[in-house]
């Protein structure tokens, strides 16, 4: 066998085995993670302008309760949902049953953070949060996504203000 003739036939060997590998390169494109997907989901909402940019993500249940609102409550809705979004979202933990995942969140790196309120004075807060997650039609969708906020006064020079007396 001629000089030609062997490189030909190893370039045939290494081009097979490299299309033989791209399916792997791209396995997690095929079949995403509800972590991958949320993540995805999170980065568009963050960006998005309108509701309609994010239901992609979203369970069929949820466009549907959406499309059922009025425009002007879905804009005004979707602007309150981007304002109060946390921006720098971990996931800590995910567990998936059957069609069903469930993700934990945190805000940042999950340690409490001190904030100066305009009323309560210095506060440390903590916020976490929940994702459920379901198997529609072969993809991960967002169902509910929940999140809560824990705050403890850590200035003790600020007394707590009394409620507002009714009559």
């Amino acid at each position: 066998m001629n000089t030609k003739t062997r490189i030909a036939s190893l370039l045939s060997i290494v081009g097979s085995l490299g299309v033989l590998s791209i399916p792997c390169a791209f396995a997690e494109d095929a079949n995403p993670s509800p972590e991958s997907v949320y993540t995805k989901y999170h980065q568009a909402l963050i960006q998005a302008k309108s509701v309609e940019e994010v239901m992609p993500f979203m369970t069929s249940g949820r466009v549907k309760e959406v499309n059922a609102s009025p425009k002007e409550e879905r804009t005004l809705f979707f602007g309150f949902i981007k304002e109060v979004c946390p921006k720098d979202v971990h996931i800590i933990s995910s567990k998936i049953e059957g069609d069903k995942a469930s993700l934990k969140l945190i805000v940042g790196d999950g340690k409490p953070v001190i904030l100066d309120r305009q009323l309560l004075g210095k506060v440390k807060e903590e916020t976490k949060g929940e994702c459920t997650m379901v198997m529609e039609n072969g993809a991960w969708k967002v169902d509910k996504e929940s999140w809560k906020s824990s705050s403890v006064s850590v200035d003790p020079s600020t007394p707590p203000t009394e409620a507002p007396k009714s009559n």
